[in-house]
């Protein structure tokens, strides 16, 4: 055996004592089923998978599954805004969502002004992991003016509205009422004044995190409440506050074309993930998907799906190196078209 194998195998069997350590609930697997399966929209008994070799017959079910990472295989920044940019919209009907994004929300959560645009947003909910909460963006479309304080100030009242999320299982951190009374931006700094100060570190990672979204790197944050400073935060580092996995694309609610790309990020061990499809309580199809990196940093996959039309739960976790249980799921149900 060569020393670089060597040195590979006692790095692998370490890595995998560590694992062994973790410690998952005997219930874990029980409750994300449980979860899962208040998904409303489910339907009764749907599509089979099927082969390439009959891929002739792709009309009915799934035709093609070609997971592959991202070319660049640097982390990829979870702050990154990667949504489509700002486009007018005189009217609202005047800018449609695109197929693969949730629909705009509702005008009550932040009042169009002259010149203003519709925007779309990164904003950061609270979900659970194992049993922690842990941080999840999703991209909304948004009225929003063209500065940057203009879109901190749409993207983080759009956070502290109640039940805003486009997935049920994420929330806010923040209490019910809290409002924005004023968002001033300088260079990589930023101060936001709102009706209420932070309770609790955790909502002041999800408001730095979406402010960081609008600005890009690790901006400064001011915290005042009704005027008076409370405290400047930084944004924590990603492994302690963000989802090990994330699904990116489609969103939560969205309606996609029969084929269309699913997009993935996490940080998991051995860059390894699994992606599962279900149309109603039958499974469609289970793929392996590698990411561009592994834990500690956050690597990406993509992978084509063609989908026979209906409802469909697409459920991204890993497997416990320990004993193979359900860790880490993001589920997303989406409609084909």
């Amino acid at each position: 055996m060569s020393s670089q194998r060597r040195d590979e195998e006692v790095l692998r069997r370490v890595l995998e004592v560590e694992a062994a350590k973790v410690e998952v609930r005997p219930d874990a697997l029980g409750a994300i089923r449980a979860r899962t399966a208040r998904r409303s929209r489910w339907l009764p008994f749907g599509a089979i998978a099927f082969t390439a070799a009959t891929a002739t017959a792709a009309t009915l079910v799934v035709v093609a599954l070609a997971a592959r990472p991202t070319p660049n295989h640097t982390a990829p920044d979870p702050g990154a805004v990667t949504a489509p940019a700002t486009t007018p919209s005189p009217t609202p009907a005047a800018s449609a969502p695109p197929t693969s994004a949730p629909a705009a929300p509702p005008p009550t959560r932040s009042s169009p002004s002259s010149g203003t645009g519709i925007t779309s947003l990164a904003v950061y909910y609270v979900g659970e992991d194992r049993g922690q909460p842990r941080l999840y963006r999703e991209f909304h479309r948004l009225p929003a003016g063209s500065s940057p304080a203009d879109k901190v100030r749409a993207a983080v009242t759009e956070m502290l509205a109640q039940e805003s999320a486009e997935d049920p299982d994420y929330t806010s951190a923040w209490p019910s009422g809290t409002g924005v009374l004023g968002v001033s931006v300088d260079g990589s700094a930023a101060t936001v004044d709102l009706t209420a100060a932070p309770p609790d570190d955790l909502a002041a990672q999800q408001l730095t995190w979406t402010v960081a979204a609008v600005l890009g790197g690790d901006p400064r944050v001011s915290l005042r409440h009704d005027g008076r400073d409370v405290r400047t935060v930084r944004k924590a580092a990603a492994l302690d506050t963000l989802g090990a996995l994330w699904l990116i694309e489609p969103q939560h609610g969205a309606t996609v074309a029969r084929t269309f790309e699913v997009h993935a990020a996490g940080a998991v061990f051995e860059a390894t993930a699994r992606l599962t499809v279900r149309k109603g309580r039958t499974v469609v199809t289970e793929e392996t998907l590698t990411l561009s990196a592994g834990a500690p940093a956050r690597g990406e996959a993509r992978i084509t799906l063609t989908l026979a039309p209906g409802t469909h739960v697409l459920e991204l976790y890993a497997l416990s190196a320990a004993d193979g249980s359900v860790q880490h799921l993001d589920d997303h149900t989406v409609t084909v078209r």
